[in-house]
């Protein structure tokens, strides 16, 4: 075996075993996003999701199957109003009233309007058609159920756009700031996240992406359209392959041609490593799972090829400069093989990590038309 064979499969072998061994360490990546920081004061407030929440409360149920204190009936109305606690496994939230087709609810002292119910405590779960009215605190958050048909998210948009519409927050007026900066808007807000709202009128949280009147939010300063460190990038790259293409140092070319297979599995095992980050952040942000395969149709590959573009994009302006600019350091001492692949190894990881802190840029660029349609 020679040098150049024995050294791709040591590579080959290197590669087989720290793959499976990054993804046991760092199962959910490892959290490479910030979340915004998301402060709103009003009563224009819409949430899709689930919800825990205690205080002052007025229940309404209609049509519904009740269970309190282990009795079990079928009432036509219901009505509970005191200091409540309860929980949505997915409720629609509008303002200080929430719609919901399940709650669990407990509560002390509470008036109770029913046939054939006459307690204060009240320890149970409905189900059927529930509204409540609250003045307390309520947690909102993802559920476990996905929806599509959110009343007050336009279904042209929620059809298309590369998202999971859970834990999903709308605002049409009031004031708002995001990380302690306040926001103008005149249409709209929509985001992804959990947080308390309280009293109907005040709400405390986070997001991890988060769009204002048809744009998503983004503090990267920019030339044009651009981010300004992309364009740096860009500019370093270009002057190290033209500084490359007039120095040329032959000091290792011999060494160099035993890293032709090197090159090829440091690719692939940096590709399999940034698109397992680039997913795991994809799930945080958007709540995507590219490999969840259940239900599978032609609707279902044109939404999981949306939520690839970004991916592409960030290959394009970030992965690709970068590699360039490796590269061009590696071949100017005769090591053009050894410099393709870890340059092409700095490009993929460098993908991941400054393509997901400029995602909201990317997807200025990609996929902000689809904002129009909310």
């Amino acid at each position: 075996m020679g040098k150049a064979s024995t050294v791709t499969f040591i590579s080959l072998v290197a590669a087989i075993i720290i793959f499976p061994m990054f993804i046991s360490l760092f199962p959910d990546g490892i959290h490479i996003s910030t979340p915004d920081d998301i402060f709103y004061d009003g009563d224009a407030l819409q949430f899709y999701g689930a919800c825990e929440g205690n205080g002052s409360a007025e229940l309404r149920a209609y049509e519904s199957n009740v269970t309190i204190n282990n009795e079990t009936r079928y009432m036509e109305n219901l009505i509970i109003s005191g200091d409540i606690s309860f929980a949505c496994q997915e409720a629609v939230l509008d303002s200080d009233r929430l719609f919901t087709s399940y709650v669990v609810i407990q509560g002390d002292d509470c008036q109770v309007t029913g046939n054939g119910i006459n307690v204060t405590e009240i320890d149970g779960y409905i189900s059927g058609n529930i509204s409540i009215r609250f003045s307390g605190t309520v947690m909102l958050h993802e559920s476990q159920v996905e929806n599509r048909g959110i009343p007050f998210i336009a279904d042209d948009f929620s059809r298309i756009f590369p998202a999971r519409f859970d834990g999903i927050f709308f605002i049409t007026n009031g004031s708002m700031k995001i990380n302690g900066k306040n926001i103008d808007f005149s249409h709209h807000v929509f985001f992804r996240g959990e947080g308390l709202w309280r009293g109907g009128t005040r709400f405390e949280g986070t997001s991890h992406l988060t769009a204002v009147d048809g744009k998503f939010y983004d503090e990267e300063k920019k030339i044009f359209f651009i981010p300004v460190r992309v364009v740096i990038l860009w500019v370093v790259a270009i002057a190290l392959f033209i500084g490359s293409l007039y120095v040329k140092k032959n000091t290792f070319r011999e060494r160099d041609e035993i890293f032709v297979g090197f090159s090829y599995v440091a690719a692939a095992l940096s590709f399999a490593i940034s698109f397992f980050l680039w997913h795991a952040e994809l799930q945080r942000i958007l709540g995507l799972n590219l490999f969840d395969m259940g239900n599978m149709s032609m609707g279902n590959v044109l939404f999981l090829s949306l939520a690839i573009v970004p991916y592409l994009v960030a290959i394009g302006i970030i992965g690709f400069p970068m590699s360039v600019a490796v590269s061009s350091l590696f071949s100017m001492v005769g090591l053009s093989n050894l410099g393709k692949g870890i340059g092409r190894s700095a490009g993929l990881l460098m993908t991941t990590f400054w393509g997901i802190s400029l995602l909201s840029s990317i997807l200025n660029v990609t996929f902000s038309p689809l904002l129009r349609l909310l």
